[in-house]
């Protein structure tokens, strides 16, 4: 079973049986205690902050030294962390599943990647703030469970386009604050009338699946 969590932006947590994981650490409400991995789609601000990361060294993880964070080349070379390069068909191996990498493109980034994680038997997508998805992550043959899909509406067409292609069993409108809901929930109007199965989540809320 696993704990998803929706904490603003871009910002998912994944809490499984033995891994705890945070994805694009720009939260608007808290992450849980107990990080153990971080990983970062790009450079961009709304997907990086230096001061998040800070908060989660002495909030949000047992020990900052054990503390491992990921990122394309693009991260790696912006931010003075210490930051463990990852670039597409990378995998790194989790204590109960793992995490592999993906092409991707992002408006206006240089280097942006999608994560596939695999976590206590679940497999979650997530797709940055895309709506161009490489031709890596259309090939995906495995079976998603959720995926995580900006919501901009200007994009709907081509994330419908893109679901379609890897039929995930459950996607949700991500990457807004509380100031942009209503873009989530235009989203979800959309995908239903499409027929694709999709759920909203309110910036700090969970499920379990």
């Amino acid at each position: 079973m696993i704990n998803c969590r929706f904490l603003g932006n871009a910002c998912i947590e994944l809490i499984g049986k033995k891994d705890h994981i945070i994805i694009d650490p720009v939260f608007l409400s808290p992450p849980r205690e107990g990080i153990g991995r971080v990983f970062i789609t790009h450079e961009h601000s709304d997907h990086i902050n230096v001061n998040k990361l800070d908060e989660i060294c002495e909030k949000y993880t047992e020990n900052a030294e054990w503390l491992a964070i990921y990122g394309p080349k693009i991260v790696c070379d912006n931010f003075h962390f210490n930051i463990l390069e990852v670039e597409p068909k990378t995998k790194v191996n989790l204590k109960d599943g793992i995490v592999e990498v993906f092409e991707n493109e992002c408006w206006k980034s240089e280097g942006c990647v999608a994560y596939l994680i695999e976590i206590s038997g679940k497999r979650i997508l997530h797709t940055a703030d895309s709506s161009n998805f490489s031709n890596q992550l259309r090939a995906i043959k495995a079976e998603i469970d959720c995926c995580f899909v900006a919501c901009f509406e200007s994009n709907f067409n081509d994330y419908l386009d893109f679901i379609k292609k890897i039929s995930p069993k459950l996607i949700i409108p991500y990457h807004f604050t509380n100031e942009k809901v209503d873009s989530a929930r235009k989203f979800i109007e959309f995908f239903k009338k499409n027929g694709i199965n999709t759920q909203y989540l309110k910036i700090g809320d969970q499920f379990e699946f």
